[in-house]
């Protein structure tokens, strides 16, 4: 039994020797923001317009046997549990890994809606529809590098499961965590499985960034004929010159749980122009066509119009978007928001 313990105490005291480890730092971080919202849906004007939030969110990071390590989490706005979190060890030539948990740090999340350069948010902003989402970012894997100038951006998801699961367990088995998940993710859990997606960008030249991006998710059949997996593609560009962006993208996605009756096919662009360092405008527009499975596709159409205005921690945006059809829906005819938030970081 000593000799036992002795070659155990040996061995620790061998691992803790080889692991070198330097004093991480955690920073805490907050905003707190204030919004007035109007808008139309057919003739229904919307209710009361005030609405408040906050993020408190923490940051770590430190040096492991070489390798930079970063931590951050934002909690949600009830402060009973965390929204989003992402952890990541970059390991220089070899590239970053992470694990994210709602963030959309990686894979073709990070190049839907959001690779458009607008002064406050995106398209869909204020009723309109997503344009991509078949892989889930909850629990996943991802990976980063570039060889000879191309940019890779990779996800894996083991399952899609709609859970952020705590330690110690797996979803299916174990209880979620206290995050919340929408309704379309929990549909999506009874339908989907694993699934691996990645985006490539390449800086043509200085200031114009091509990329294209493909996934495909595993699906779990609910009907005879609908056992096909889910794909998604997306390309996009992006040119800045001086004080303007502009960008346009296009991309695809068909669900196999519902074969020729889901799918959508979107193309959008935007223009952003910064007037000076605390003042940016921009104008953005979109089309999602919606596949039901007939011959007779509807269209989404949305317009947007951004402003924001930053001084020191204080930042004034404005959102103005529009979508005719919304979800596809013929009968809603036209959507209007206008938004006026306040944020005050700290």
């Amino acid at each position: 039994m000593n000799k036992l313990t002795k070659i155990g105490v040996t061995a620790l005291a061998g691992s803790l020797m080889s692991l070198s480890v330097s004093a991480g730092e955690m920073a805490v971080t907050g905003t707190a923001e204030v919004t007035y919202t109007t808008g139309e849906s057919g003739t229904t004007t919307n209710g009361n317009p005030w609405g408040a939030k906050n993020n408190i969110g923490f940051k770590g990071s430190g040096d492991v046997n070489g390798f930079a390590v970063s931590y951050g989490t934002v909690m949600n706005d009830a402060m009973s549990g965390a929204s989003s979190s992402l952890l990541t060890v970059d390991m220089g030539a070899l590239g970053l890994v992470g694990i994210d948990n709602g963030t959309g740090s990686f894979g073709t999340d990070t190049a839907d809606d959001s690779i458009l350069p607008t002064a406050y948010e995106e398209v869909s902003h204020g009723g309109g529809s997503g344009s991509l989402g078949i892989s889930g970012s909850s629990n996943v894997l991802g990976y980063k590098n570039t060889f000879m100038g191309v940019s890779v951006n990779a996800e894996y998801n083991s399952d899609f499961s709609g859970e952020r699961n705590g330690d110690g367990v797996s979803s299916g088995t174990g209880p979620a965590d206290v995050a919340s998940t929408s309704a379309n993710e929990l549909f999506e859990a009874t339908t989907q499985g694993s699934s691996f997606n990645y985006v490539l960008s390449y800086e043509v030249m200085d200031g114009l960034t091509l990329g294209g991006g493909f996934g495909e998710t595993a699906t779990v059949a609910t009907t005879a004929a609908a056992d096909q997996n889910s794909e998604e593609n997306t390309v996009y560009a992006k040119y800045s010159t001086g004080p303007i962006s502009v960008g346009y993208f296009q991309n695809e996605y068909q669900k196999g749980n519902t074969v020729g009756a889901d799918g959508r096919k979107t193309d959008g662009y935007s223009i952003a122009y910064a007037v000076n360092e605390n003042l940016s405008v921009s104008y953005s527009a979109r089309d999602v066509e919606f596949d039901d499975g007939d011959d007779n596709n509807t269209s989404e159409e949305s317009q947007a119009l951004m402003g924001s205005y930053t001084m020191g921690g204080a930042s004034l945006r404005l959102a103005h978007n529009e979508h005719s059809n919304p979800g596809g829906n013929s009968l809603l005819n036209e959507v209007k928001a206008t938004e006026i938030s306040l944020v005050l970081a700290f």
